[in-house]
């Protein structure tokens, strides 16, 4: 065998050499590490055997001395030979494996002063060597924390400093109150019994800090070394209790296992390996266990502190720990709310030109229009302007993205200086813009309009090229237009899309031209929609005035429009019934409606599903089939699904109607007259049909709480009573207040429904109140001034 397969240290070295010129000799260099630290566990496991299996506790030379130098001299070969394979030399394993190696030097001297029995002195060249290691180590795991830490932030400092100070108040509460009985002379003895206590708290305080602000990949490493610098600190404190309170067999073990196995266990720390970060990854934060648990122990001990004596050490370390900690919360909530100021910020800016988003802009159009309804009613007013730039298409392909994002940037800039601080500059989206003029008139908004044509006259300057674009604007205004933000957002689009098609730089709104002009538009964006499912059902509960239960839904169709927001049924349904798509719509509805009624009805709650249908897709060829084929496909039985019809439709075509209705009823599914009272139909004409419900439209019961509450009220009661003799079940929809609420219940309707029960919601967001009354003799106000709603103080307002 050769002198370099006997000497680790040579084997390493020489193998670190060869690899230089062959990469393939790296893997063959860590087996043979691995089989070393293999090879060192097993001479320590068949150690600790010997050390349980001897009688009494007798010193021999040549295992506990000889043995315990050659592990420990392999395990300080192992780091410097960690230290010469890096590429540069790394100077933390070298500090560390010199710091051992120094270690196994002392225990050499006290082997050599044990010789033939013999009692080594209390103080020697052994303490010398044992006390370099310190500092030694100290340096190498500080160098290894600034290499696997980067940048200590100060939240990373207090938490390692939380952990170390509760580390070391732990230990000091255990080591220090017999050492200090030990340390009253001033011998060097009694120096040296305290300068390894203290050196082991000190590092293990290090470690332990360590460990609180490494991120997870990083703290393999560092839990080796920290448990080999536990089992030191248990060693010594086992030395420690030896001395002080008399000898026992397991101080004895503890002392001879602990440093030989801590050796190892720094001599593996250096060599793992750990993984590299995976980049599409975020890294994970630090951890909060380590400086809690330390936190918690030093509480601890200032508990115990005040029913027996801890010793003063531990009471210091332990109050440092906690005022810390205090150091440390004032500081975390000082981040929370930076942090959450930076996030408010973020969510309503655009990333790229720095501007407000969508997402800010629906915020002030809804708080507007929301909150301002006696300001609206005084004449106040709001300008809106839609801003689509002409050719950037053009320029973004031919020059690039980089180039196109500069240009948004650029023009975001010119934006802003044509406007009043005042006023409100948007970017929606690719290279859309909108402007709010809050008391903004009509003459103003067309002021800000050129101004801002203007100001994209002259050309952009974008690295070596210019390019030169311009913008199409459509005006809007409020209430005048729109009574609602997404309302508003549209008007404006439409008036752009016609200035584009007439080659104007502005236009205001005009509804005579845009409804007519954009049908085409609209059309093609909702076929669109329909395809990349952007159409969505909220539902509202209906109310059951008997006995104060929700036992039915009604599903209603929205249109999450990728520019204008989500839209009501209102501002698409004329222009799917043109276009010819409502057939489609309404199998979506039915579907998505059953499934959903399914999923209700599985998980627990009992609720039938009403839908809206339109006459000509009631009338289309195999409409009832398609009903019934949807029924059976989600499983749910026909008397929970309930098909509302207007009454106007019902009386367009009347015997074709009730031939439609009759194969409804013979399936099983309940058909309702929605909307009733709104037109001047009477239950006469709907005798001969075979529904199961009526509805009272809104507009029926609006004099409920008028001057004319008497008449109306008799009216209402007139037209219950008619419809419960005829077996219908009797809706109400469009409750607003509690008043009419009750009123209704004392009139006899079975059904409410209505924004004082609920608005409507999307499915996750509906809440459920079962089994409650309907509220009796309760004022109609939370004392603030506005009714809070059947459901509570989560309805804001009434909007119409």
């Amino acid at each position: 065998m050769s002198d370099e397969s006997r000497s680790p240290l040579r084997a390493l070295v020489a193998n670190r050499r060869s690899t230089r010129a062959t990469p393939p000799a790296a893997p063959r260099l860590h087996v043979a590490l691995w089989v070393c630290v293999a090879l060192l566990g097993l001479v320590l496991a068949a150690y600790l055997a010997s050390l349980l299996v001897r009688p009494g506790d007798p010193y021999w030379t040549w295992l506990d001395g000889w043995v315990i130098c050659a592990v420990e001299l392999s395990g300080s070969a192992l780091c410097i030979a960690r230290g010469l394979a890096g590429r540069p030399i790394r100077t933390a394993p070298l500090a560390l494996g010199f710091g051992l190696l120094a270690l196994a030097f002392g225990q050499m001297v006290l082997t050599v002063q044990s010789i033939g029995g013999a009692t080594p002195p209390d103080s020697s060249l052994a303490d010398v060597f044992s006390l370099i290691f310190y500092p030694l180590a100290y340096v190498a795991a500080v160098i290894y924390m600034r290499g696997d830490v980067g940048s200590l932030t100060p939240s990373k400092w207090l938490d390692g400093s939380i952990a170390g100070l509760g580390a070391a108040a732990v230990c000091a509460a255990f080591v220090f109150h017999g050492m200090m009985k030990d340390s009253n002379s001033n011998q060097l003895p009694a120096v040296t019994t305290l300068a390894h206590p203290i050196g082991d708290l000190l590092l293990l305080s290090l470690v332990v800090g360590g460990c609180a602000v490494l991120p997870g990949r990083r703290k393999a490493p560092w839990l080796l070394l920290a448990g080999g610098i536990t089992l030191a600190v248990v060693g010594d404190t086992a030395s420690l209790l030896q001395n002080s309170f008399g000898a026992t067999r397991a101080g004895f073990i503890l002392h001879a296992i602990a440093w030989p196995v801590a050796t190892v266990l720094a001599s593996m720390a250096a060599w793992m390996r750990v993984r590299p970060a995976n980049p599409l990854t975020a890294p994970k934060p630090t951890g909060f266990s380590v400086p809690l648990c330390a936190a918690g122990a030093a509480l601890v001990i200032l508990v115990l502190g005040s029913l027996q004596s801890v010793g003063r050490v531990a009471i210091g370390l332990s109050a440092a720990t906690l005022l810390v900690v205090g150091i440390r919360l004032l500081f975390s909530v000082r981040q929370i709310q930076i942090l959450s100021h930076e996030r408010h910020r973020q969510a309503v800016t655009d990333d790229l030109t720095g501007l407000s988003n969508r997402r800010h802009l629906f915020v002030v159009l809804d708080s507007f229009f929301t909150e301002n309804d006696d300001t609206l009613a005084a004449g106040r007013s709001l300008a809106f302007l839609f801003i689509d730039l002409n050719h950037f298409k053009e320029v973004n392909d031919s020059f690039g993205h980089p180039a196109g994002d500069e240009l948004l940037r650029q023009v975001g800039a010119r934006l802003s200086s044509s406007l009043r601080h005042s006023d409100l500059l948007v970017r929606i989206g690719g290279d859309e813009f909108a402007v709010v003029l809050v008391d903004g008139d009509a003459a103003y908004a067309k002021q800000v309009a050129q101004r801002v044509t203007d100001s994209l006259a002259e050309p952009f300057l974008l690295d070596v090229v210019s390019a030169s674009i311009s913008a199409s604007i459509g005006i809007a205004m409020a209430p005048a237009d729109a009574t609602y933000g997404a309302g508003l957002v549209w008007c404006a689009d439409v008036a752009m899309y016609r200035a584009k098609l007439g080659n104007i730089p502005y236009a205001m709104f005009e509804r005579a031209l845009d409804e007519e002009g954009d049908q085409m538009r609209r059309l093609e964006e909702l076929q669109a929609g329909i395809a990349q499912g952007d159409l969505v059902l909220h539902y509202q509960p209906q109310l059951t005035l008997g006995t104060g239960e929700i036992l039915a839904v009604e599903a209603l169709l929205r249109w999450a429009h990728p520019r204008l927001g989500l839209l009501p049924p209102d501002n698409f349904l004329p222009i799917a019934e043109e276009g010819g798509l409502m057939d489609t719509i309404t199998a979506w509805v039915l579907d998505e409606a059953a499934a959903q009624c399914m999923a209700w009805r599985e998980n627990g709650r009992p609720l039938s599903m009403a839908v809206n249908v339109s006459p000509n897709t009631l009338l289309a060829p195999g409409f009832v089939e398609m009903v019934r084929s949807c029924l059976d496909h989600h499983d749910l039985a026909p008397e929970n699904l309930v098909l509302e019809l207007t009454e106007s439709s019902v009386i367009e075509d009347l015997d074709s109607v009730a031939r439609v209705i009759t194969e409804l009823r013979e399936v099983g599914v309940l058909v309702s007259i929605d909307d009733f009272g709104a037109g001047v139909t009477s239950l006469a004409h709907l005798s001969s049909l075979a529904v199961g419900e009526l509805k009272l439209d809104r507009s029926f019961l609006a004099g409920l709480v008028g001057s004319e509450r008497e008449r109306e009220s008799d009216l209402v009661r007139s037209t219950i009573e008619l419809g419960h003799a005829m077996g219908l079940r009797i809706v109400a929809e469009g409750i607003e207040d509690r008043g009419t609420l009750e009123l209704l219940r004392q009139l006899g309707c079975d059904v409410a429904q209505g924004y004082f029960i609920s608005r409507p919601r999307p499915a996750n967001e509906l809440i459920f109140r079962p089994r409650m009354s309907v509220v009796r003799h309760q004022p109609a106000s939370d004392g603030r001034g506005e009714d809070p709603g059947y459901f509570g103080p989560e309805r804001r307002g009434l909007v119409r």
